[in-house]
């Protein structure tokens, strides 16, 4: 195949988990060096802190493209799908050193259909957005090229819609932590009241999440044809909720690879943190435990992620409604699971995420739980009020 970063980081990925270890990359590391003629800096721990961006202990392929791209010069080689890809009037031969300026062949993409010109494959010749951008952002947001990082803050006419999330995915259940992280008043609200909502837009962060996005659904249709795949978990709630008041904007999310919108309740303070710049995997479990492993829990229920939110200065409480990327799926119905096994199976194995079902075995919710930052992208914070009968 032609020189990629993602060629070379599968290459290093030994274990085809889908990261690379630190044991990983040294392996590799002499060859790798050898590509771009002994340019690269030696791998000392404070190095390796600076590339393990989110501290979970491995690399995923942007944050080991992050790092290897400047030094070697490649394309990134993430073969992206047609829903994302901009029509253009030139497709370049992205071949390493290919010099063929456009496409010369049929329009379909047809198997095996070459090109006339440099007799390259199709799908290595892609199309240029005219402003360079690798990938496209939603075409809803308001800024769409260049590098920009804000919160919006959506219409009054927005609030209604986030109402109808909140009220259809609330469930009057207490757990624990509705105790431990609330004292002072551990009773179960009986509503909430949403006030206002912003819009995250954040290019790098999204560039980030959708190159990494992307390749998982190279990587789940290379399994697909090998007879391996992925379960659909088409009844999370707050996916049915927001395909109920949002209707084919719900068609945003890529279903074939358990996209889904999820909670996460957090502090106001943090929660800006997180859209400044992103969720940080070396402190997770601070605020919401480590049943399932050290990571970042989400819920599909708006009463569960409360458990975790704080107010600000007026009063009022955050929460971030997140796209998050549920992969494949380690399902456990377990009361007492091994959370080093969970971790495992996701950072070492072929699962991406875990779910762990409360609801089944403790008649309480279910929990989402991620172990790389670039599989969440916080997309919306909404300020919301507490209501008590």
């Amino acid at each position: 195949e032609p020189l990629s970063l993602k060629a070379i980081f599968d290459w290093a990925d030994a274990d085809g988990s889908g990261n690379i270890s630190r044991e990983e990359l040294k392996g590799a590391f002499e060859a790798i060096k050898g590509i771009c003629k002994d340019h690269l800096p030696d791998m000392t721990d404070a190095a390796w802190a600076s590339l393990d961006e989110d501290g979970n202990g491995v690399l995923n392929f942007m944050e080991f493209a992050s790092w290897a791209g400047p030094r070697l010069g490649l394309p990134l080689g993430v073969v992206r799908t047609a829903r994302t890809v901009s029509v253009r009037e030139h497709h370049p031969c992205q071949v390493i050193g290919c010099p063929c300026e456009d496409w010369a062949g049929p329009e379909s993409s047809k198997t095996g259909a070459t090109c006339s010109g440099c007799k390259h494959k199709r799908e290595y010749h892609k199309s240029i957005a005219g402003d360079g951008e690798d990938m496209p952002f939603p075409e809803y947001w308001q800024t769409q090229s260049g590098t920009f990082n804000y919160r919006l803050n959506l219409t009054d006419s927005s609030v209604p819609e986030f109402q109808q999330l909140f009220d259809k995915t609330y469930l009057k259940r207490w757990t624990r932590d509705r105790t431990k992280h609330n004292p002072s008043n551990p009773a179960i609200p009986s509503g909430f009241k949403v006030v206002s909502v912003r819009r995250n837009e954040n290019s790098t962060a999204w560039r980030e999440y959708g190159c990494h996005r992307e390749d998982l659904l190279a990587r789940f249709g290379e399994d697909k044809r090998d007879g391996e795949s992925v379960t659909l978990y088409e009844d999370v709630k707050t996916m049915r909720a927001f395909r109920e008041v949002f209707g084919a904007r719900a068609d945003r999310l890529v279903a074939d690879c358990n996209e889904w919108y999820l909670f996460h309740g957090t502090h106001p303070d943090n929660a800006e943190k997180i859209m400044d710049s992103d969720f940080r995997v070396g402190c997770a479990g601070a605020n919401t435990g480590t049943l399932y492993g050290k990571g970042l829990y989400f819920a599909e229920c708006v009463t569960k992620a409360d458990e975790y939110a704080k107010p600000n200065r007026n009063g009022n409480y955050s929460m971030l409604l997140c796209r998050v990327i549920g992969g494949i799926v380690r399902y456990t119905d377990m009361v007492e699971p091994d959370p080093e096994d969970l971790v495992q199976s996701c950072l070492s194995g072929r699962y991406t995420s875990v779910m762990g079902d409360r609801e089944k075995c403790r008649g309480t919710f279910r929990e989402f739980v991620l172990f790389d930052s670039e599989n969440v992208y916080p997309e919306y914070e909404i300020e919301y009020k507490r209501i008590y009968d």
